[in-house]
């Protein structure tokens, strides 16, 4: 059957033109799940008797790489078009985000003159925040359904099939002979019980997900001035009910296996009655559905988070914007920034985690701004299970930001972050994003005086290699100095002396590569004077060592065995598993630096090991002085047989005894992955297991767990 309408999901990870941010596990994941919006609106499309198809650019894009056409992004739209068109419909739906939108638009391009006779709808934030624009600048667009759209879009395809009445469609911005109109807006979906499951049926029915979106509730009732969500849902506050979430849940478990869910709501938690209801509803169940959520810092308390924890919340969004009280009360957020520590490290406690999210390059940001909101960043990193965010400010299309600032807007090589984009921009992307600044305001920069832009671009690239690779140096260091900001400052004009043809557009492909860590390093050393305490000494000591590990990184011989130890096989460490031995107690210094206080009685030799997916220190195990040995005995260049005789010294027992103990500490560490075997050249035609006067020592002797 020929679909009624095509629905194009917004596209994600085709912003993205590096290899390296590609492959990204935050870009591909995104990438991969189902855009729920759109599933929505096909599920009351199919309710009303349509036949809607999805088509999803990301999925479109892995196609597009696999063939080998990636990265050539200015010919990708030419390549998609005719795939979207051969569904057969003749109604070109295009939801849209802010980042992605000059694709959108090129595509949607594409699709008009690969069907001329088609209609090209557009929907979605960014269409309806930039409507009258768009079909000004674009005759190739036909209509933009304005915000909600559950009911409004199927009213759109009777006009279409019908008596093309669009006037009467509420929400819509169409044509006529006297230009681009505008409808009234249509009202807000009032219960949203009545609203059908999305129709995940159309989107490859959740395969291969780890948690599935549901759509919680809409509309804030805050006017903060930097955000679009109230253009879109308006200041309407609306949540479905715990019965409908709850039959929601099953629904999803029953058909798809998920019990993880991401509550889609940007302010879940402002009535407090609503969210005890959920609560209550999800504990009673019994269901022991997991959960995350978004929520502001004031609207929750400790007695409500510990509720929340206890009916399967394990994870919240928590956007605090600016650390200090004058920005909040320019910005229309107005939390205390007190309060918001206070929270985040109350969800540390109950072991929830949390995202905090913040925002720098406000115009009337002053240095004193900046301080306190790094403040609060490095607070996030003092709680292991937060993890900060620091987005520089993009002017977001009709928010009041953009609309006071729009003729002092800025284009630079790399923008905002606050709309998530690629390191960089086609030519067919930045000729529009440049012709037309009303449309895509959020690639522009606003003016900043704390500091230049180029600076703050930066400032932004380097934290986030700090608290994903030196989180505790950087606590360290923020401690030691009152500010990471100064580090920050120096560290820069270090950078640019040693690395002046780093540009704005390269810095974050400069601050992915490991080689930014370890200079990052060297430089702190150099200045340890000035910089250092102990806990700085102790995490310089933990990072050095690690660093130096690396690159003694074992070499794999080929011929990787199975099955059990051989002696004859050589022992090498599984790949990713270092081990450093250091004067440093790190997880008792680590202790003190979530406190704020100096690190004491830190000093005592321990020994360590990183896990396969760790990220240093925070994925530091301390093993016993023996593990440690017989690692070390795995290097590569032993036979598992002279690992034994190496590490048999280490034992203090009987001379009988001591290859018995070696074997079998080497064989319980193969048995848990830290240690691997390969062939060896001169490999015997039937080879045992570990034998000999050890097999007879093993089986007269009771088995103990080491």
């Amino acid at each position: 059957m020929i679909p009624s309408i095509c629905l194009i999901a917004a596209a994600v990870s085709t912003d993205f033109e590096d290899p390296d941010e590609l492959a990204n596990r935050q870009v591909r994941e995104a990438a991969r799940t189902p855009k729920v919006g759109v599933l929505a609106l096909a599920s009351m499309l199919e309710r009303a008797g349509a036949l809607p198809c999805v088509f999803d650019l990301d999925c479109a894009y892995e196609t597009y790489r696999e063939e080998g056409r990636y990265p050539d992004l200015l010919a990708f739209p030419n390549w998609v078009a005719p795939r979207i068109v051969a569904s057969g419909a003749r109604i070109f739906g295009f939801s849209s985000v802010c980042s992605s939108y000059p694709l959108t638009v090129r595509i949607a391009e594409r699709v008009k003159l690969e069907a001329p006779g088609c209609i090209v709808l557009f929907g979605g934030p960014q269409a309806s925040a930039v409507d009258r624009q768009t079909l000004a600048a674009f005759p190739f667009v036909d209509f933009i359904l304005r915000g909600e759209a559950d009911f409004t879009l199927p009213m759109f395809l009777e006009q279409c099939w019908g008596e093309r009445r669009f006037f009467e469609v509420p929400g819509l911005t169409w044509r006529n002979a006297f230009g681009p109109q505008r409808n009234p807006d249509a009202p807000v979906i009032e219960d949203l019980d009545e609203l059908p499951l999305p129709a995940y049926h159309l989107a490859g029915n959740l395969k291969g997900a780890e948690y599935a979106f549901l759509e919680l509730g809409r509309g804030c009732p805050f006017s903060c001035t930097f955000c679009s969500t109230n253009d879109f849902f308006r200041r309407k506050f609306r949540v479905k009910s715990p019965q409908r979430m709850l039959a929601d849940m099953r629904a999803i478990a029953a058909r798809y296996g998920l019990r993880t869910f991401e509550l889609v709501h940007d302010m879940f938690t402002v009535d407090r009655r609503k969210v005890v209801a959920f609560c209550n509803s999800m504990i009673e169940s019994g269901e022991g559905f997991e959960w995350s959520c978004s929520a502001r810092t004031d609207c929750v308390d400790d007695e409500l988070l510990a509720l929340m924890a206890r009916a399967g919340c394990n994870g919240i969004f928590f956007g605090v914007e600016a650390g200090s009280r004058r920005m909040q009360r320019i910005i229309d957020k107005d939390l205390d920034p007190l309060q918001a520590r206070s929270v985040v490290e109350t969800a540390e406690r109950l072991g929830m985690p949390t995202t905090v999210s913040l925002i720098a390059g406000f115009p009337e940001e002053n240095e004193d701004d900046l301080r306190e909101t790094l403040d609060v960043y490095v607070h996030s990193l003092r709680q292991p299970l937060s993890h900060p965010q620091l987005n520089i400010l993009a002017p977001l299309a009709g928010t009041p930001i953009s609309l006071q600032y729009k003729d002092r807007m800025v284009l630079e090589e790399l923008g905002s972050h606050l709309s998530y984009q690629g390191r960089s921009h086609n030519a067919a992307d930045r000729e529009l994003i440049r012709q037309h600044p009303d449309i895509f305001p959020n690639f522009y920069l606003l003016p900043a005086s704390t500091m230049d832009r180029a600076s703050l671009l930066e400032l932004r690239e380097f934290l986030l290699m700090a608290s994903v690779r030196l989180r505790w140096l950087t606590v360290a260091l923020h401690r030691r100095r009152g500010s990471i900001l100064e580090i920050f400052r120096a560290w820069r004009e270090h950078r640019l002396g040693i690395h002046p043809e780093v540009t704005t557009r390269d810095l974050r492909c400069y601050y992915t590569l490991e080689n930014s860590r370890y200079e990052f390093v060297r430089f702190v050393r150099s200045r340890i004077s000035e910089f250092g305490d102990t806990a700085v000494e102790a995490m310089l000591a933990c990072h050095e060592a690690l660093a130096e590990a690396i690159a003694q990184e074992p070499v794999r011989p080929r011929g990787r065995l199975s099955g059990r130890l051989h002696s004859d096989a050589i022992a090498v460490r599984a790949p990713g598993i270092q081990i450093i031995q250091l004067d440093w107690d790190i997880q008792k210094a680590i202790d003190f630096l979530k406190l704020g206080h100096e690190p004491m009685n830190c000093r005592k030799r321990k020994h360590y090991r990183t896990g396969e997916r760790s990220e240093g220190i925070n994925g530091l195990i301390e093993i016993t002085p023996l593990v440690y040995q017989a690692l070390a005995a795995c290097n590569g260049r032993r036979t598992v047989r002279d690992a034994v005789s190496v590490l048999a010294g280490n034992f203090d027992c009987p001379e009988e005894l001591r290859r018995y103990g070696a074997e079998q500490l080497l064989k319980r560490i193969h048995s848990k992955g830290y240690i691997e075997a390969y062939r060896t050249g001169a490999r015997k035609r039937a080879q045992s297991p570990l034998s000999g006067k050890s097999a007879v020592l093993a089986r007269s002797l009771p088995r103990r767990s080491r």
